[in-house]
């Protein structure tokens, strides 16, 4: 089946603003920089305003694009992730605007509860709507999982690079490198699980992408890069690890999101015109 590149780059780029504004709320509670959350916050209402562009694109006709709003009660997959990407649009502003105009702390630790909850939402349900009984290589909770994963690494090294740029080493108390393993792990995890319900016989119909974008880099790479900015003492630098890992997770996100539409079925291969009709009700 053909790749639906605007639905792989808006699962993405959404997803990873989502995440890289769930490491803002965190930052709240464990200790960081004003300065790095300030950044990250319009960062990642940047990545959810492209992330939603591409969704649009991929709708192709006005038409499609007002009907997705007005059917928001429908609760379809398109209609969830709508919702997600305005909740977390308006968290997201919302955040930013009452750091800018009150020192009240309440209200700001409240938006960045939501805004943690709300952005890993969004990595999980962009890809939960492809949950569908008659698609079998999407027709399980590893689908999801694996879109969570890799949103999360590419939150959480972009959120290393910020840090990097803003030459502030003490976020989340000097423990960000152990959190963005962390992520690293979820994401692998996602990955292995995917490919394993896919089985390797089925997703080695597509080496490159498997072996090359899955494995090497959005498995390898990321976890090894992840575990020397973690405990590398210092060898690796925190620009360093924050780009190639961003680079790695963001290929290793692509590539997962290619291998499912490269190894399904061909029973929608004209799946851009059912959406709007079947899951629009148009």
């Amino acid at each position: 089946m053909e790749i639906q590149w605007p639905l792989v780059l808006f699962s993405l780029l959404a997803g990873t603003g989502g995440s890289l504004f769930a490491f803002v709320g965190l930052s709240e509670f464990l200790g960081g920089s004003s300065k790095v959350r300030d950044a990250g916050s319009i960062v990642a209402i940047a990545l959810i305003v492209l992330g939603g562009c591409f969704s649009v694109l991929h709708l192709a006709s006005p038409l499609h694009a007002i009907s997705a709003v007005t059917n928001l009660l429908s609760f379809s997959g398109i209609s969830i992730e709508l919702m997600l990407l305005g909740a977390n649009f308006v968290v997201m502003l919302a955040y930013i605007l009452v750091r800018k105009r009150s020192n009240a702390t309440t209200p700001v630790k409240v938006l960045a509860v939501l805004g943690i909850a709300f952005g890993l939402m969004l990595g999980f349900f962009c890809g939960h709507g492809y949950v569908i009984d008659a698609q079998p290589t999407w027709n399980s909770e590893t689908l999801p999982l694996a879109y969570l994963g890799t949103s999360l690494a590419c939150g959480a090294f972009l959120y290393g690079t910020i840090v990097a740029l803003k030459g502030d080493e003490k976020e989340f108390g000097g423990k960000l490198g152990v959190f963005t393993l962390g992520a690293a792990i979820v994401g692998a995890i996602g990955l292995v699980a995917y490919v394993a319900f896919l089985g390797i016989d089925a997703a080695s119909s597509q080496a490159l992408v498997l072996w090359g974008g899955v494995v090497v880099l959005g498995i390898v790479a990321t976890l090894v890069i992840s575990g020397l900015g973690a405990f590398g003492g210092g060898k690796m630098p925190a620009i360093a690890v924050g780009v190639s890992g961003l680079a790695c997770a963001f290929v290793g996100g692509l590539a997962v999101r290619s291998l499912m539409w490269l190894c399904a079925t061909g029973y929608i291969d004209l799946f851009s015109h059912t959406v709007p009709s079947v899951m629009m009700n148009i």
